[in-house]
């Protein structure tokens, strides 16, 4: 039991991914392959670091669909993919 949770706690931490076309995404990815792999994103959102909900840094928000009824929402920080959230519409 005791072997067991140590290997577990020794594991990485699963990654985020999607699906663009035959490419997959992944968390931890810059904004500029996200865009090669996936193209422009249906909705997009730039607060920059200056503004008081910036934080110091630049802070996007990329929606991508509804694509077959599924909305993939990325959020990128100074240009790396942070989060991958997929929520059916």
């Amino acid at each position: 039991m005791l072997a067991s949770a140590l290997t577990l706690a020794l594991l990485p931490a699963a990654e985020a991914s999607m699906r663009c076309g035959t490419s997959l995404v992944y968390e931890g990815e810059l904004s500029v392959d996200v865009l090669r792999k996936c193209g422009e994103p249906d909705q997009r959102e730039v607060t920059p670091p200056s503004s008081p909900q910036g934080g110091g840094v630049t802070v996007e928000r990329w929606v991508y669909g509804p694509r077959n009824g599924v909305y993939r929402y990325l959020r990128f920080l100074d240009g790396k993919l942070v989060e991958i959230r997929v929520e059916r519409g």
